[in-house]
């Protein structure tokens, strides 16, 4: 077993183990509107397991499908997850109380590290099945963006709920939520940078440890009455469109 730490916080990186070579269910998500994944690999990692029998099932983008139907994300859980760093994916699923059977990191690893967990190789390859992947819907600017946040980080202080400005933060007894994901900023990450315990996760994000990665890729010291303004800013000019983000 691989463990990776960063400030302390353990964090298991599959894959660490061989799985069961019956048939098993496996979900691969995409991210279709951004270039997160390498779309090659991944789909070359569907075909292989695919012909190994496993039934494999290719996603747009789960952080869409979090928001837009849980039936589905709850029958997902119950399958291998392959998509991005496992501490966003993770967190992901946690925000509709599921635990995923396993997460592989495909954005990060490469085939073979993902192909090695179910005793697979670059070998086992045959034609990848891109027109699938090709008819998967795109979103471009304007995909699922919003925060999750690592449970096992957070302290509950509710930086995160004062900071924002348009009401995507709410407290569940003394539990910080993500209570209206769609109302985030496309690309912004801001309350991210003030998180002291970096605990918000923007899986979208190119850099770490905001997008749920375990190295220091950004330093996360800002400057509050910067980002504020930036907010606010931005809230106004909403508001002259007429849409209300005030907090409920």
């Amino acid at each position: 077993m691989k463990i990776n730490a960063l400030n302390g916080n353990k964090f298991v990186f599959l894959p660490a183990k061989v799985y069961d070579m019956k048939k098993s269910n496996v979900t691969v998500c995409l991210c279709t509107s951004r270039a997160i994944i390498d779309r090659e690999r991944a789909v070359k990692v569907s075909q292989i397991l695919r012909d190994a029998g496993h039934a494999v099932r290719l996603e747009a983008d789960l952080c869409e499908k979090a928001i837009s139907s849980f039936p589905e994300m709850e029958e997902i859980a119950a399958s291998t997850v392959i998509a991005c760093y496992p501490r966003a994916v993770s967190a992901l699923f946690d925000r509709l109380n599921l635990k995923p059977a396993a997460v592989l990191d495909l954005r990060n690893g490469s085939a073979e590290d993902i192909l090695s967990g179910f005793n697979l190789s670059e070998s086992s390859s045959s034609e990848p099945f891109m027109t699938e992947a090709d008819a998967l819907p795109q979103k471009n600017g304007h995909d699922a963006w919003y925060p999750v946040i690592d449970r096992e980080r957070c302290s509950g202080c509710g930086k995160c709920f004062d900071f924002c400005l348009f009401g995507v933060y709410g407290f569940e007894g003394n539990t910080v939520e993500v209570s209206h994901p769609t109302h985030c900023k496309i690309d912004c990450p801001a309350c991210a940078r003030t998180c002291p315990q970096k605990a918000i996760i923007f899986p979208k994000y190119p850099k770490s440890p905001i997008n749920g990665g375990l190295t220091e890729e950004e330093p996360v010291a800002v400057n509050p009455k910067l980002l504020y303004s930036e907010a606010l800013e931005y809230r106004l000019n909403r508001r002259r469109a007429g849409v209300s983000l005030l907090k409920k």
